[in-house]
């Protein structure tokens, strides 16, 4: 399928991901293998297919992800001048997009989470814990710093370039300083690698390794359930909620918010014509600083 080759050409080429490529690559294939001649597809043809990826059995959140697949596509269809418009757009926000729910995940209180990182009897757990907590950080953005993504020098932290994160350049507060301080030197002494959370034989720690170590010292106190439901465990997500809601609770304004958690700021014209995704302003600096909870 040249047409398919081409695609995938592009959304490299547009420096996606390798992982996102792959999923293109299956669930545009198999599309195409249904409908060859993509630019003369209808709403008919995108119900059956819908029906014949829900008779699979497919959960709602896989649909999404092919029909967001083949938005892609599509949006590449009209670049190239095959198609002249996207059928997914309106078919997704028909039979697709419904209201969306509120977030289950469990939500700890400030003291909770005090007392959560009272417990903890490790240096790096702890670092690990409260930059979690402070900074609301994906777990994968978050396992891959680096030691020279600390800038001790300037008190802040540059996470890596990752698709979903449009700034890069978070402040500490005092706490994390402090925090810092004093894991830096006990990683140096350690480490094999240039990763900042690392293993017992030095080297980058496993994917599952963030979540194991927020359990370890969850589960005593009642607020991680590993076999109970989402809203019953406590995950590195769970910290993303707190810290974006204790932000939003303290004051802080949308685009600091928005900043700190790494989204797009360009929905606001206000915010996107003013504000430069990596650039660390005094006034987010100090609104994160007068609105971050302390948890020390």
């Amino acid at each position: 399928m040249q047409l398919l080759y081409d695609f995938l050409s592009d959304c490299k080429a547009r420096r996606r991901s390798k992982r996102t490529i792959e999923t293109y690559k299956s669930n545009v294939g198999e599309f195409l293998r249904h409908f060859p001649e993509p630019e003369s597809v209808d709403k008919r043809d995108l119900r059956y297919y819908l029906e014949y990826l829900q008779d699979r059995g497919l959960k709602e959140s896989t649909l999404k992800g092919y029909f967001s697949a083949l938005s892609t596509f599509y949006d590449y269809l009209i670049y190239e001048e095959i198609a002249v418009a996207n059928p997914i757009l309106p078919f997704r926000q028909r039979f697709l997009d419904k209201p969306t729910k509120h977030d289950r995940r469990q939500l700890l209180t400030v003291a909770e989470m005090r007392e959560l990182m009272g417990t903890v009897d490790s240096i790096m757990s702890l670092t690990m814990m409260a930059t979690l907590a402070k900074h609301g950080a994906r777990r994968e953005e978050f396992r891959q710093l680096n030691r020279e993504n600390i800038d001790m020098d300037r008190g802040r932290i540059i996470y890596p370039q990752k698709a979903k994160r449009n700034n890069r350049v978070l402040p500490m507060d005092p706490e994390l300083y402090r925090l810092y301080k004093e894991y830096l030197p006990w990683r140096d002494q350690r480490a094999t690698s240039n990763a900042l959370w690392i293993s017992s034989r030095g080297g980058r720690i496993h994917k599952d390794d963030v979540n194991d170590v927020i359990a370890v010292y969850a589960q005593p106190l009642g607020f991680h359930d590993p076999g109970g439901p989402l809203d019953k465990r406590l995950t590195s997500h769970c910290f993303r909620k707190f810290m974006t809601h204790y932000l939003y609770a303290n004051g802080a304004r949308d685009a600091t918010i928005k900043i700190i958690r790494g989204d797009s700021l360009q929905k606001q014209a206000w915010t996107s014509n003013y504000l430069e995704p990596d650039e660390l302003t005094e006034e987010v600096t100090s609104e994160f600083l007068r609105c971050s909870p302390s948890l020390l």
